[in-house]
């Protein structure tokens, strides 16, 4: 075992984060392309690393793709979108890159597509600038998500749980959370406080639901957005429904402007 404080950057389209350094346990979180994490320790080839973007800390398995970290360029804000070995459509895909992945671009372009820095070509409209400005409707951005498959852990569009799509699309909106519906509850940064069992507050659109190990984001005055085993899926439900599987323990309101929209 060795203890080590070294930065790197994912490689690999995503990665996943294991609660303990062996296979078959179960994961915690996930980080995508581009993110960069100290390597805290060393064990037999698993990385105990600690992601920069949100503090997360897990196991990644040996084998994970990762290097010396550079400066991303721009940032995928398609859901998906398919790495070519050639700057066409024709080229069948060698990887696919999750919404929010980060990547560098070599100055390269042809036709619409940008080469990145590995040699590889992601079509233009695919990406925006790194310091493009944060997308303020929280709601739109998980609405893209719908249908996206459930995975505990996951906060990719290969697989996102319920408080990763909290966090994924409240970071979208400037806010950077946790990966953790119990921590999310308890974060001033996501909002004022507003009811201890929600009986009392008139929903709004954006208004941020918790329940005992869930948490999920109102579409409107009267139906939920979030990811859940119920069916393996990111949906929309009257929140009265989820209600009636667990109970409402918490409600935060995001500050005005990450509701834009609605």
């Amino acid at each position: 075992m060795t203890t080590t404080m070294t930065d790197r950057q994912i490689t690999a389209p995503h990665a996943v984060l294991l609660e303990e350094p062996r296979p078959g346990v179960p994961q915690t979180s996930e980080m995508i392309r581009g993110e960069r994490f100290r390597i805290l320790e060393e064990r037999d080839g698993w990385l105990r690393a600690e992601n920069a973007f949100d503090g997360h800390v897990g196991w990644l398995p040996p084998g994970t793709a990762h290097a010396e970290p550079v400066a991303p360029t721009h940032r995928v804000r398609a859901l998906r979108a398919d790495l070519h070995p050639a700057p066409t459509h024709k080229a069948p895909p060698v990887g696919t890159l999750s919404f929010g992945s980060l990547v560098r671009l070599d100055g390269r372009t042809e036709n619409g597509w940008a080469a990145t820095d590995d040699g590889l070509w992601l079509f233009a409209g695919w990406l925006e600038p790194v310091e493009a400005p944060a997308a303020p409707d929280h709601v739109a951005t998980a609405l893209r998500f719908l249908e996206t498959p459930y995975v505990w852990g996951g906060r990719s569009s290969f697989g996102i749980d319920c408080s990763g799509l909290v966090l994924t699309a409240m970071a979208a909106a400037g806010t950077v959370s946790h990966h953790s519906s119990g921590l999310q509850r308890k974060d001033e940064r996501l909002g004022v406080w507003l009811s201890d069992h929600g009986r009392d507050v008139a929903y709004q659109r954006g208004d941020i639901v918790f329940f005992p190990g869930h948490v999920g984001i109102m579409l409107d005055a009267t139906r939920l957005l979030h990811a859940t085993v119920f069916t393996m899926s990111v949906v929309v439900e009257p929140l009265a429904e989820v209600a009636k599987r667990a109970e409402i323990n918490g409600v935060r309101r995001p500050a005005p402007g990450s509701t834009a929209g609605a």
